[in-house]
């Protein structure tokens, strides 16, 4: 009996602990802040997005809350080094801690920074708390001359969200993709021909994207999309994807589209005006498909 309620007892702790655990979307990385270029690190191959932080000098970073900011670290040594290093990451509101962590790592043997020569170290991780609304926090470090970070953000999940598709406002044509038994319409953004759309928030704006392939594209082709809000560009993702297996398209015949991809976009109060653009490729085409939670209807408390 005693090792029966210990079992419950476990149980229990668990599935109070749970919430914290599934409470938050998938990490979206933060691959472009104002003012600040990013670096390429390839991590086993796979290339991701850091922004470089020296001591005496924090980033900035806009967070539209609530949710939940994931900061992976990397302190850089110079070319050749072989020693464990001891470093401090600190993320502030204003004169306010959030979340502070004193942490030490070693020369990691799967990352390399593309284009030097410098030795990256193991990867460190903390997950940072974002109260609702709008917020700017200040990320700093102290330690080794310089420290790269990789920034992902969650948005909180909504039991039983209803989501529904919106229409852009403009958009250089219109394709409908065949998966299974649905029929779902897309936008193209083509070069220097974005999608635009027109969301009234606050919301959680979600983007479906899939990449055009044509005859001549083979095996990984990677893309990136600019993403503008009042014609002012506030981040851009890249994506690398195949051919998809399952779907096509009903009236784009010299096309297969894409694996989706997939972004959400926390949307502040009041009408915004967004727009989606293709970077890269420079020629060729990718298909958005537009989401925002159901609004509430009657009377709610």
């Amino acid at each position: 009996m005693i090792a029966l309620a210990k079992r419950i007892g476990c149980l229990c702790a668990l599935l109070t602990a749970l919430p914290s655990f599934v409470a938050a979307a998938s990490w979206d990385p933060i691959e472009n802040l104002p003012g600040t270029r990013p670096a390429s690190v390839e991590v086993n191959g796979k290339s991701r997005h850091y922004f470089r932080v020296s001591p005496g000098t924090p980033l900035s970073i806009a967070l539209q809350g609530p949710g939940r900011l994931r900061v992976v670290s990397r302190a850089e040594l110079p070319e050749g080094a072989n020693r464990v290093v001891s470093y401090r990451v600190l993320v502030a509101e204003g004169d306010r801690v959030l979340k502070e962590q004193p942490t030490e790592s070693s020369p990691a043997s799967g990352a390399r920074l593309e284009g030097n020569g410098g030795v990256l170290c193991k990867s460190r991780s903390m997950i940072v708390d974002v109260p609702e609304g709008s917020h700017r926090v200040s990320l700093s470090v102290s330690g080794p001359p310089s420290v790269l970070v990789r920034l992902l953000f969650a948005a909180p999940l909504r039991d039983k969200t209803q989501m529904i598709s919106i229409t852009p406002v403009d958009a250089a044509r219109s394709v409908t993709v065949s998966e299974g038994e649905k029929l779902i319409p897309y936008y193209s953004a083509l070069p220097g021909k974005p999608v635009r759309l027109r969301v009234v928030g606050p919301a959680s704006l979600e983007l479906t994207t899939r990449l055009d392939f044509d005859s001549t594209m083979r095996g990984v082709q990677a893309y990136r999309l600019s993403l503008s809000r009042s014609g002012r560009r506030f981040r851009e993702v890249a994506f690398k994807t195949t051919k998809s297996t399952t779907a096509r398209y009903t009236d784009l015949q010299d096309r297969v589209p894409s694996k989706l991809d997939r972004v959400v976009l926390p949307i502040g109060d009041g009408t915004q005006d967004l727009s989606v653009e293709l970077i890269e490729p420079r020629k060729g085409s990718v298909e958005i498909h537009a989401r925002i939670p159901q609004p509430s209807v009657g009377n709610e408390e």
